[in-house]
């Protein structure tokens, strides 16, 4: 399916620069929740992309428990884009989602699930902690160490 013909909607923990990008790639509609309606609780997004037939971008799914099962069943695709790691947050930029998004759009990801979870994780260790990992790990598998 063409992206010309799909629609999203952009939570409000989207930045505004990932919204932007998402349209300069052709979709027929990029909903931005921070643009329309701030401050709206979490299900009438749900309730927003189930009605506009979108792909429902978010950062946060935590809400699902507020959902009856068919809400949820019949409710929009959604990618949950989550960040996490190194002291500084510079997995939050703005420009590594955009690029994330491009990317799973550009490959048609979107396409072959109702639910993608994209979680980047930043993670720093020494080379002792890499190793004593690496060292438990053929403990485990029965190698010598």
């Amino acid at each position: 399916m063409s992206l010309v013909f799909r629609n999203v909607v952009a939570d409000e923990n989207i930045p505004r620069e990932v919204v932007e990008s998402l349209r300069g790639l052709g979709f027929r509609e990029v909903y931005s929740i921070s643009e329309n309606k701030p401050g709206i609780p979490d299900t009438q997004v749900w309730q927003i992309a189930t009605r506009k037939q979108a792909i429902l971008l978010t950062g946060d799914l935590g809400f699902l428990h507020q959902l009856r099962e068919a809400e949820v069943l019949g409710g929009p695709e959604v990618i949950e884009y989550k960040v996490g790691g190194f002291d500084r947050d510079e997995l939050k930029d703005p420009n590594v989602m955009r690029f994330m998004m491009e990317w799973v759009f550009r490959n048609r990801h979107h396409e072959v699930a109702e639910y993608l979870s994209l979680k980047v994780e930043g993670k720093a260790k020494t080379r002792r902690q890499a190793w004593s990992a690496e060292k438990q790990r053929r403990r485990r598998a029965g190698l010598t160490v």
